[in-house]
């Protein structure tokens, strides 16, 4: 399946539709949709596949999923370890992932099941290992985001943004709680508690307010802000009167109650180095 050929950036297997990020090839199989990715030495490949009837169990539905995709050749044996990974940090389906090595170690798998009430939806990812196969988790995201079950219809991943694109009010947030315990006697000792609402009001011609309320570490913590909205390469950049913060943009996608939903990294030069699940922010503007 690394041979392949035409582009396209939506398309559809049956009842699925799913987009084709920018620079990935696309073609056709019997019962699913593959693209690929190619550089140097490593490999990425992903495939959408058709719906299957769900059984109202995630964990059954992704077992099934893996005996079909998976266990259909000889170069896997047997089922990932439980408990399975609940699917996050996308804007698609609930559902659960689990991965694993071939026998031979020469691919490493990543199966997807997303659940769309009575049918569900399997997606796999495949590569050299798991750390080459992370290394792109955030385009895996992309496409897992972008699949849509008839009648609802894909949209293509939108790598680069406007102005337009972002007017509008954008909302995000956090929360963390941390425990700590005597390192001798064991004994419980605090709670640390942060949660955080922010949200941007983004003018057409990229002027901006911010305002941001919530707990930081049991204190409470408040901010606003307002200045001017900056784009340039992969980055925004907020250059407020008094804060500067710039974010390196990822894609904009459509949820699937219309919303949409903006994926920003911090700015660091290589984004290969972060972890999505951990560096991750998303910010939404309602329908």
């Amino acid at each position: 399946m690394l041979a392949l050929a035409s582009f396209a950036q939506v398309q559809t297997v049956a009842d699925v539709s799913f987009a084709v990020p920018d620079g990935w090839k696309y073609q056709p199989g019997g019962d699913f949709g593959s693209m690929s990715l190619t550089q140097g030495k490593n490999f990425w490949l992903m495939a959408v596949y058709t719906s299957m009837p769900s059984s109202g169990d995630a964990n059954k539905d992704f077992v099934a999923a893996w005996k079909r995709i998976v266990l259909a050749g000889a170069d896997y044996q047997g089922y990932p370890l439980q408990p399975f990974y609940d699917i996050s940090h996308t804007v698609g389906y609930p559902g659960k992932r689990a991965d694993a090595s071939s026998l031979s170690r020469a691919t490493y798998t990543r199966l997807y099941i997303l659940e769309a009430g009575r049918s569900c939806i399997p997606v796999a990812a495949v590569s050299n290992d798991g750390m080459v196969l992370n290394a792109l988790e955030h385009m895996a995201n992309a496409v897992i985001g972008s699949v849509r079950l008839a009648p609802l219809k894909a949209a293509p991943i939108k790598t680069n943004i406007t102005l337009a694109d972002l007017a509008g009010d954008w909302q995000s947030g956090l929360s963390n709680s941390l425990n700590f315990y005597n390192m001798t006697t064991g004994a419980y000792q605090s709670t640390s508690n942060s949660f955080v609402g922010e949200g941007y009001h983004i003018q057409p011609n990229g002027s901006f307010t911010y305002k941001m309320k919530g707990v930081i570490n049991n204190q409470s913590s408040s901010d606003d802000d307002s200045g001017t909205l900056e784009l340039g390469g992969a980055f925004i950049t907020f250059r407020g009167r008094n804060h500067v913060v710039r974010y390196r943009f990822l894609n904009i996608q459509q949820s699937l109650d219309g919303s949409s939903v903006i994926t920003f990294l911090p700015p660091a030069e290589d984004p290969s180095r972060l972890n999505l699940v951990r560096d991750g922010q998303m910010w939404t503007k309602r329908k």
